[in-house]
């Protein structure tokens, strides 16, 4: 019943729902050492439900989905979406203008750094 309702959604409405989901349970930010040039834009997902990590595959097109089996046996399995490099930026910039403020200033700190190492 739930995934027929938001199959229904249209294009909008499904970014604005994946915002929010990212919103509370998203990270993005630069990878890799700081000495190094090999540092990398990610974007990333992780949470206990499998089947809204996987709308943002099937939503972006992009990335990858892994699992995390824990070993404390009171923990939940996770999943997690990875987008990295220029595709990460595609990405932030659809969810940016539906993000609060604060990771809006992020994202716009962390392109500009990109941007400027990239090109």
């Amino acid at each position: 019943m739930i995934q027929q309702t938001y199959d229904k959604l249209t294009k909008e409405q499904k970014l604005i729902f994946l915002a929010g989901v990212f919103e509370g349970e998203g990270s993005f930010g630069f990878w890799g050492k700081i000495e190094k040039k090999n540092r990398y834009l990610r974007v990333q997902l992780r949470m206990c439900d499998e089947d809204i990590v996987v709308r943002f595959i099937d939503y972006f097109k992009l990335g990858a989905i892994t699992t995390n089996l824990p070993k404390n046996t009171k923990h939940s399995r996770s999943w997690k979406w990875t987008v990295s490099g220029d595709r990460a930026i595609d990405v932030m910039l659809q969810l940016n203008q539906f993000l609060g403020i604060r990771r809006q200033e992020k994202f716009k700190e962390c392109y500009q750094s990109y941007k400027q190492s990239h090109h």
